[in-house]
């Protein structure tokens, strides 16, 4: 597989330097002591027995200053090269703020708390300096930090810190919250994890009791949704939740989520839907390599927006696929998904843009696919005949590896 690791010219480095210098003076004035470590090292990797409020100086310091609209905010990457360029040994990974995070829950609502902000769990793939995702045979990578803690911010600007034990609330990253103004309850919604939570691939849901901080897991009766996650929610007549779109788990890979589920709050129980079955393919490169959707996309824009020259959009180019020995053939993007004359296809803009859906009809066959990171998701009717799908699968691979240069492979789910 062809690494793209970024180099940076003296100049560049330079650059950076100048941009980190305030930040890490600003560290430098702070001070590191041997008491922040402890407390570092103690909120990552110490389990506890009972929820605890956080009050430890250097947690309430670098929530301070975790807010980027603000003249105060410092990167927790530049907090991490601090310790490092100081040869301060602390046990990785390094505790991130909860509004620094990826994929944690934010709600702001009215209540009589007077809760301005309220953040759950989160991971922090993102922020840790790298941009890996996950690993579709285990969906998570144990090198970076999941949290399951609870950050509320009032009205007043105070906030409060409580941690768990993992018995009781398990770390969770890309589910949802619900909030219950008749009980001033929160509910912690599906979500990706680690272990236990993730081996059990069912949807858990967790209430948090804004009067004690308290969590408690709703103990399901009925048939669990598989793992949903970034999907939505919504409440009905105070106690039936529906979750509709985001994803679900099959034998660990994520694949979109195409069905609605209901929990009864009341009963505590699934409701068993009868509605259409889909049958999944996922598509992607042999090697997993790059496919170039998202690159192809973005130059396509570029060159029909015409707000850049044809000089920068080349030399953009060429930044872009230096370190790739393949020119893709970005050109061919808009007919990927036309796989013959007489289809109709409807795109449904993702967010960002570069996430779309698209809705294909042909032949009175309905189907759709999903660009994710670096693959292509179809899912068909399960009505829909072998030859059909084979029919339209050979087209899609076939296109991806002109686009991409690499060898393309498809699985059909079972």
């Amino acid at each position: 597989m062809t690494e793209n690791i970024p180099t940076y010219t003296v100049e560049e480095l330079a650059r950076i330097e100048e941009f980190e210098a305030p930040y890490l003076q600003k560290i430098a004035e702070r001070g590191i002591t041997q008491n922040d470590i402890d407390a570092l090292n103690t909120i990552n990797h110490q389990a506890l027995v009972t929820k605890k409020q956080n009050k430890d100086d250097i947690i309430l310091w670098l929530l301070e200053h975790s807010n980027f609209a603000t003249e105060d905010y410092i990167y927790p990457y530049i907090f991490s090269q601090y310790l490092r360029k100081n040869n301060i040994e602390i046990e990785r990974p390094l505790w991130v703020a909860p509004n620094e995070r990826m994929n944690h829950t934010h709600i702001s609502a009215d209540n009589k708390y007077y809760i301005f902000d309220l953040r759950i769990g989160g991971n922090d793939v993102f922020i840790s300096g790298s941009l890996k995702l996950y690993e579709t045979k285990d969906y998570y990578f144990p090198e970076f930090k999941i949290y399951n803690d609870v950050y509320i911010k009032f009205f007043d600007g105070t906030y409060e810190l409580w941690n768990y034990p993992e018995e009781q609330f398990p770390p969770v990253y890309e589910h949802t919250t619900l909030y219950d103004e008749y009980t001033d309850k929160f509910y912690i919604i599906g979500g990706l994890g680690s272990g236990d939570r993730q081996r059990k691939n069912i949807t858990e849901i967790y209430a948090l009791d804004l009067e004690t901080k308290d969590i408690q897991k709703i103990e399901a009766l009925g048939e669990s949704p598989p793992c949903l996650h970034s999907h939505s929610v919504k409440i009905w007549n105070r106690d039936l939740i529906e979750m509709k779109g985001g994803f679900i788990l099959h034998k660990g890979i994520a694949i979109k989520n195409l069905y609605i589920w209901y929990f009864n709050l009341k009963t505590k129980m699934w409701l068993t839907q009868n509605s259409e079955k889909y049958q999944h393919w996922i598509i992607q490169a042999a090697e997993n390599d790059e496919l170039f959707l998202q690159t192809s996309q973005e130059i396509l824009k570029m060159e029909e927006e015409k707000f850049y020259s044809v000089k920068f959009i080349e030399e953009h180019k060429e930044h872009l696929f230096k370190n790739y020995k393949y020119q893709p053939r970005y050109q061919l993007y808009p007919q990927l998904y036309h796989a013959h004359e007489a289809i109709y296809v409807s795109k449904i803009e993702g967010f960002p843009y570069l996430n779309p859906i698209y809705q294909c009809i042909l032949q009175g066959q309905v189907y759709h696919c999903f660009e994710g990171y670096n693959r292509v998701e179809v899912a068909f009717q399960a009505s829909t005949s072998n030859e059909f799908q084979q029919f339209i699968i050979k087209d899609l691979t076939s296109k991806l590896k002109q686009i991409s240069g690499h060898d393309i492979v498809a699985e059909k789910l079972s």
